[in-house]
C-alpha cells in the first residue's frame, strides 16, 4: 500500500525546487539510520536559526537597516527550509514509510500521524513565509503571533523527529544492511 505524499508540494504537485537541497551533498555516509539522523537534525538546527532570527526582529533591538537585512535572510531561511523540508518529506513518504508499512502493518497509524504532521509543519512554513511579505507595520504588529507560530515550528519539529526516529530505528536496525543500502540508493534518487 502507498502512502499518500503529503501536500507540501508545490500546486500541480511539482517539486518546488529543480536541485536537490543544500543538506543532501552534506551526508555522505552511507549508513540509511545515519543518514535520517542527519537531515533531521539539520531542519532542526534550521528552525532554530530561524528562531533567533525571529527573536532578534520581535525584540526592537536591530535598527531599520539591519532589521530589512533581518528579515531579508528569514524569507530566504524560510524558503530554504521549505524546500528542504519538501524534499525530505517526499523521501519519507514515498521511500521509508512504504516500506515500513509494508512490512509493519500495524504501524500504519503511525505512519499515517507523521505525514500529517509533514502537511502540518509545510503549512506553517508557508504561513510564516507569507507573513514576511507583508508592510514592515504588518509584521510588528503580528510579531508576538509570528513569533508564538516560530516557537510551535520548532517543538512540532523537534517532537516529530523524536518519533519518527524512534519508528525508523525500530525498523532499520532489524532490516539487513544490504537492504538499507538499497532504501538509500532510493532515497538518493529522489
Amino acid at each position: 500500500m502507498r502512502v499518500a505524499v503529503a501536500s507540501c508540494a508545490a500546486p500541480g504537485g511539482q517539486s518546488a525546487f529543480s536541485t536537490p537541497p543544500s543538506f543532501m551533498a552534506e551526508s555522505n555516509s552511507s549508513d540509511l539510520i545515519e543518514v535520517v539522523h542527519h537531515e533531521h537534525d539539520h531542519l532542526l538546527k534550521l528552525f532554530e536559526d530561524i528562531g533567533d532570527t525571529f527573536e532578534k526582529i520581535s525584540s526592537g533591538e536591530l535598527d531599520k537597516a539591519r532589521r530589512e537585512e533581518v528579515l531579508e535572510t528569514a524569507s530566504d531561511d524560510l524558503k530554504l527550509a521549505l524546500e528542504e523540508m519538501l524534499h525530505h518529506f517526499n523521501q519519507e513518504e514515498e521511500v521509508f514509510f512504504v516500506e515500513i508499512e509494508k512490512r509493519r502493518p500495524d504501524l500504519a497509524d503511525d505512519i499515517a500521524s507523521l505525514a500529517s504532521a509533514h502537511e502540518l509543519m509545510c503549512d506553517r512554513t508557508r504561513w510564516l513565509h507569507r507573513q514576511l511579505n507583508q508592510s514592515r507595520d504588518t509584521i510588528a504588529d503580528r510579531s508576538d503571533e509570528i513569533q508564538k507560530v516560530v516557537k510551535q515550528m520548532r517543538n512540532l519539529l523537534g517532537q516529530h523527529t523524536t518519533n519518527e526516529n524512534r519508528l525508523f530505528d525500530s525498523v532499520l536496525e532489524n532490516m539487513p544492511p544490504e537492504e538499507r543500502e538499497l532504501l538509500l540508493a532510493e532515497m538518493r534518487r529522489i
